[in-house]
């Protein structure tokens, strides 16, 4: 269990690094965050904003 766990935090750090290296330069519309704190702080505000907007199985289950 527990090499599991590991695992999911490798996988989601290597995630966020690969997101902060793969951030468009020149776009007017986004900015590019250079300071790697600032970048996980809103990181992870997406991704909680993400799986707060994501439906579960068990939500769309019971309002049928």
């Amino acid at each position: 269990m527990n090499v599991n766990v590991e695992l999911w935090k490798l996988k989601q750090v290597g995630a966020a690094i690969w997101q902060y290296l793969n951030q468009p330069l020149f776009d007017e519309n986004q900015r590019m965050i250079l300071h790697m704190n600032e970048f996980w702080y809103f990181y992870k505000i997406r991704m909680l904003e993400k799986c707060w907007n994501k439906k579960s199985a068990s939500q769309s289950h019971y309002t049928q």
